[in-house]
């Protein structure tokens, strides 16, 4: 049944209904950011009375004022919105199930390769207490992708079940260690005689963000590695996984994200790499030399 709210009534609703669906605060400010525009060029009317004509005609006018990304992001927002509409006995018909979402072009983002991270590594001093931390920090970002501020976040890891609890960008979830990275971890924490409390430690106390990305920096220069800053680590692990043939389904559970578009956006500047990987591994040619 629907009600006599205008858009103002019906963006309120819809907030609230991603905030109870758990979403990030990000992605609800996003959604409703886009909604809010969409009523404001529409003034006046309400939202069962925009057709899919309408919505071809504004999505044309952001063309004139944004890039394609944003206009894509754009076009997902008014399209749960309207769903959302609809499921809520708001209007009839979606005016967005037709339309074509904009198609832009992912630039490659800047990713440590394998060979720079061993360079990491091997310029940490392990005869001193800060080399000891470093080497357990890069092994880390590199095992887990965990952000920087879920990084920072960190307490002592559960080291029979080889995880870690993290609170960043979305929200608190369980990190894993792989055995490589769980001993660094006991070896930094035992030279630093860490018994509770955060677990990255400097100088001065609890490592920060920026804590984190001078330690990096500083060792990127003495490596003589290009500084790719510390989300670069999130993105090698990705590429690191997909290399190692991890399924896209347990790549998103360990890096925390709900769809494959973070991945692929991850992933882009290797792309051509995992292609060519992935046929080595299944190439119809070669099966056949098998048969």
């Amino acid at each position: 049944m629907q009600t006599a709210g205008g858009f103002p009534v019906l963006i309120r609703a819809f907030r609230l209904a991603l905030v109870v669906e758990g979403l990030r605060p990000h992605t609800v400010y996003n959604y409703t950011r886009n909604a809010e525009r969409l009523a404001t060029y529409f003034q006046d009317r309400v939202p069962k009375s925009i057709s899919a004509s309408d919505i071809r005609t504004y999505v044309a006018t952001l063309q004139e004022r944004f890039a394609p990304k944003t206009i894509h992001e754009a076009q997902l927002a008014l399209r749960r919105f309207f769903r959302y509409l609809v499921r809520e006995g708001e209007i009839r018909r979606d005016p967005t199930s037709d339309m074509k979402l904009m198609r832009y072009r992912v630039n490659p983002q800047p990713t440590y390769t394998e060979a720079e991270v061993r360079r990491l590594l091997a310029v940490c001093d392990q005869r001193t207490r800060e080399g000891v931390r470093d080497r357990a920090l890069v092994t880390v970002l590199f095992d887990t992708g965990a952000r920087e501020g879920e990084i920072v976040s960190m307490g002592l890891p559960n080291w029979d079940l080889r995880t870690v609890w993290v609170d960043g960008k979305t929200g608190k979830r369980q990190v894993y260690l792989g055995v490589a990275a769980l001993q660094s971890v006991e070896r930094y924490t035992r030279r630093w005689g860490i018994m509770e409390g955060p677990l990255w430690i400097g100088k001065k106390g609890q490592l920060t963000g920026s804590g984190v990305l001078q330690i990096i920096r500083r060792l990127c220069h003495r490596a003589g590695v290009e500084h790719k800053a510390v989300h670069g680590f999130r993105r090698a692990a990705a590429a690191q996984m997909k290399r190692l043939g991890m399924n896209d389904s347990d790549i998103l559970e360990v890096m925390g994200w709900k769809d494959v578009t973070m991945l692929r956006r991850y992933t882009s500047a290797v792309a051509g790499e995992l292609a060519q990987l992935a046929h080595d591994r299944y190439s119809p040619g070669d099966a056949l030399r098998h048969r």
